[in-house]
């Protein structure tokens, strides 16, 4: 047995053995005050493994200031502190880096089996019951699924069990960031993580009393659960036993092809949506909207085949593309996207910057996967290892660079749209959408509308994103081991793709359901 066999054979029975510690221990270990000289450890640990695993680890801070970061930590860590006080002195040093995909996270207790039963019997939580938006320094609710003390949307959240949601911004605000400069991207991430805050704070809960604030009225309302409904079947009255009542029959071929269909297009099936979808617009059937929530989800060869058939079967003149919000993906699917939006050939990528021929082996595959899954991983993984060590190539500088798909040359699709192109973007615009953006953006027919994305037009370090444990604190760091880098590139150093129409929706734009940005387009290609 080779010696990383055994090394990935260990770390799966380590984990095996780490996950059957029990619930209460676990939580009891987490209150407990972590010894000084450990924490030091864990600072030391940090910046070594960014140095050593980082790929343009300066890009926004100079070395300097990075390392007086550092040092100026190992100065506030004089005493012990809980992981958790460990993660608010130590996480703003990370956002310090400017990079978005670099997260640490804090620590949440864990619940038991019985109650993790529990909660999902009991449906929907009294967070996830709302849709919330953070504007202006405050939290709205933009949508409400909760059945009793019904909220009225666009009401103000002004605190949820005594807690202001100003409080939980100024607690964890220094601990993320954008890519670069921007601060579109800042809004939008912390309404998505609110919910995750705000229970790292109060816990789990069965009810929370929420104070709202519509118009010039306070409303106090206690929200619980929110039970599923249970459809029961009704009992048929039989009056002559001879009679046999038939069960209508399930259309396996529909259910099949629904299925099907699911898998191509990437069905959500907590959001009831999918990933990819295709609509034409009533008021004029040569205008077309693609709307792409995601770049992870689906079979997007065999997806985006389909959808560029109908498009020019269709005879589509206008083809509006949706990535507001898509946080991004796979780089595979936006090269594969771009060959139907161009009528070249192109390239959209430079190689990849990596630290060393092996870096790319911290992949983190088991924190990842089930554990099920792990024999096929301890065989496979060294396949993979050797692949990346070959396709990693030193530079004449001593620099190195990984081949990546989109850092090829290719060649534009047959069925490559010909028409007028217009992209919708916003500060939820992240990674993948901001790769496709930055190469859309020098094409002639192109218009951007929205308002400028989250993530940078010059490129971001992401790619494999392995979470690193911290050995005594156990604070997870992200970390992106790719630096990767557009084609097109612009002097405005740390910004997004800026919209060539910038229109940014209100809060009650968004509460009547009414798309400014869509609006606008279908007048634009009115004219």
């Amino acid at each position: 047995m080779s010696y990383y066999t055994k090394l990935l054979l260990i770390t799966a029975v380590s984990f095996l053995l780490v996950n059957c510690t029990s619930v209460e221990k676990y939580n009891k270990k987490l209150a407990q005050p972590i010894a000084e000289e450990k924490l030091q450890k864990d600072i030391d640990y940090t910046q070594q493994k960014l140095q050593k695993l980082y790929p343009n680890l300066y890009g926004y801070i100079s070395k300097s200031q990075l390392d007086a970061k550092f040092d100026s930590i190992r100065k506030v860590v004089n005493k012990p502190m809980t992981s958790n006080e460990f993660y608010f002195v130590i996480s703003p040093v990370i956002a310090s880096v400017r990079q978005g995909h670099m997260t640490m996270t804090p620590i949440s207790k864990r619940v038991s089996k019985a109650d993790a039963k529990r909660y999902k019997k009991s449906g929907d939580g009294p967070l996830s019951q709302f849709v919330f938006e953070w504007q202006n320094e405050k939290l709205y609710v933009v949508k409400s699924k909760a059945k009793k003390n019904k909220v009225i949307h666009g009401a103000e959240v002004v605190t949820i069990n005594s807690v202001p949601p100003q409080d939980i911004y100024t607690k964890y605000r220094k601990s993320f960031t954008s890519d670069g400069f921007n601060t579109t991207f800042l809004r939008k991430f912390f309404t998505k993580r609110f919910s995750v805050y705000m229970t790292n704070e109060i816990g789990v809960n069965d009810s929370l009393t929420y104070v709202f604030k519509q118009n010039d009225s306070i409303i106090t309302r206690v929200v619980s659960r929110n039970k599923p409904i249970v459809k029961t079947k009704t009992a048929l009255k039989v009056t002559d036993s001879t009679k046999v009542v038939s069960k209508i029959p399930v259309d396996k071929s529909k259910l099949k092809a629904e299925r099907k269909r699911k898998r191509i297009y990437g069905y959500d099936d907590i959001a009831k949506e999918y990933s990819k979808s295709l609509t034409i617009v009533p008021s004029d059937s040569t205008v077309a909207i693609l709307k792409i929530k995601n770049f992870t989800k689906g079979k997007y060869f065999k997806a985006y085949d389909i959808l560029f058939d109908s498009i020019n079967n269709n005879n589509i003149q206008t083809l509006i593309i949706d990535i507001r919000d898509n946080p991004g993906g796979r780089v595979a699917e936006i090269v594969n996207l771009y060959s139907y939006l161009t009528d070249k050939e192109f390239t959209i990528l430079q190689p990849a910057e990596v630290t060393s021929k092996t870096s790319l082996w911290r992949t983190g595959i088991f924190k990842s996967s089930p554990v099920i899954a792990y024999p096929f991983i301890v065989f496979g993984y060294p396949i993979y290892m050797t692949y990346s060590y070959l396709r990693t190539t030193q530079n004449a500088d001593g620099s190195y660079q990984y081949k990546l798909t989109g850092s090829r040359k290719r060649e534009s699709n047959p069925n490559h749209f010909k028409g007028k192109l217009y992209v919708l973007i916003n500060g939820g615009s992240f990674s993948a959408s901001c790769i496709l953006s930055s190469s859309l953006k020098t094409n002639p027919n192109v218009t951007f509308v929205g308002e400028e994305t989250g993530g940078a037009f010059n490129g971001t370090v992401a790619g494999i994103m392995p979470l690193v444990d911290l050995p005594n604190s156990k604070i997870p760091l992200r970390l992106g081991l790719m630096n990767i880098q557009t084609i097109n590139q612009t002097d405005v150093i740390g910004r997004g793709i800026f919209p060539d129409k910038e229109i940014i929706p209100s809060l009650q734009d968004k509460i009547n359901n009414k798309d400014t940005e869509l609006e606008w387009i279908l007048k634009d290609v009115k004219k």
